[in-house]
């Protein structure tokens, strides 16, 4: 019998190679599918996670000033005016609107975006209730706090308010002193000897700004104060607000709402006691959804382009001090 000789195995042939090459190539496509879809549910994800947030930011903003607006601690007539001018600058007429915008309100440094909506909101806000020296008069232009600090800026409008009556003013002494004054002029309307709220002018203007390049913002316009004047300073507040739509609530007789129209429809901002705002907030990231979303927002379906992540956030917000 011969032996049996066995040959060792020199290579692949160039059918095995191709094979091998196809079934690597077949889990290379399976590997790289499930990164890209783990890769888009986490784009998609996060993007929801960012457009939330921001649509309840904005709403927060909204909410906590509108809740307040026209509050004037125990004042409860028009306070008496002390040289402030500007309307803008007094707590006549807290609140105030423009619908689909095409020329933007006077007193705005920024641009809204054309078609959206503003909303003007005033009232007088501090931290509470002071002990005020006994000895003041209302004929001295400075009313003392005895050892509390004002809180109160050099410049900034001013009421203060106790049970009797108020009165506006510009503070003219140094920021946050234990005593606020204005300039000489009308006595105060009376004497504040008693437990007196120190509350400074809370001035603000909301609407959506354009980026160049970037998403809409809800910005603000705030008054503030400088080294000799009251100011307007604008601040971003939150990206990607694409478009803010708001209605007022009006009241009948028994101030309950009988109806929510557009600002252009309001004959007397009196009667006011409710607002309702829907914020259109889109994603700062593009192409995060497979497809264009078409959302249905203030009637109109509406393309967000680039394939961003969008949402509508709504809230109907009752102005406190109206309400029965």
């Amino acid at each position: 019998m011969n032996p049996m000789s066995f040959r060792g195995q020199r290579g692949l042939s160039l059918v095995e190679l191709m094979v091998a090459m196809a079934l690597s190539l077949l889990l290379m496509l399976g590997v790289i599918q499930i990164f890209l879809s783990s890769k888009q549910t986490y784009s998609t994800n996060n993007a929801l996670s960012r457009v939330q947030e921001s649509g309840r930011f904005a709403m927060d903003f909204l909410i906590q000033d509108i809740r307040n607006t026209g509050y004037k601690g125990q004042c409860m007539g028009e306070p008496l005016n002390h040289g402030v001018s500007n309307i803008l600058w007094r707590l006549e007429d807290p609140i105030q609107g423009w619908n689909d915008i095409t020329t933007k309100p006077t007193h705005l440094s920024g641009t809204p975006v054309n078609g959206t909506d503003a909303i003007l909101i005033k009232f007088a806000a501090g931290p509470g209730e002071i002990n005020v020296n006994t000895g003041n008069t209302a004929t001295n232009n400075t009313i003392n706090l005895g050892t509390n600090t004002s809180g109160v800026a050099k410049h900034a409008i001013t009421l203060v308010s106790d049970a009797l009556s108020c009165d506006l003013f510009e503070n003219t002494a140094d920021s946050n002193a234990t005593s606020v004054a204005k300039s000489a002029g009308s006595d105060w309307t009376h004497a504040y000897t008693n437990e007196t709220e120190v509350l400074p002018l809370q001035n603000s203007t909301y609407y959506i700004r354009a980026n160049n390049g970037r998403p809409n913002s809800l910005v603000r316009e705030r008054l503030s104060t400088s080294t000799t004047t009251p100011v307007w300073i604008t601040e971003e507040l939150v990206e990607g607000v694409q478009d803010m739509q708001i209605l007022y609530g009006i009241a009948s007789a028994d101030r309950q709402v009988s109806d929510y129209v557009t600002a252009n429809n309001i004959t007397n901002w009196s009667n006011v006691v409710a607002v309702r705002i829907d914020l259109l907030v889109s994603s700062a990231d593009t192409n995060v959804v497979s497809e264009s979303q078409v959302i249905a927002f203030n009637g109109t379906d509406i393309t967000i382009s680039n394939r961003r992540l969008a949402q509508v956030f709504s809230s109907t917000i009752g102005i406190r001090n109206r309400l029965p």
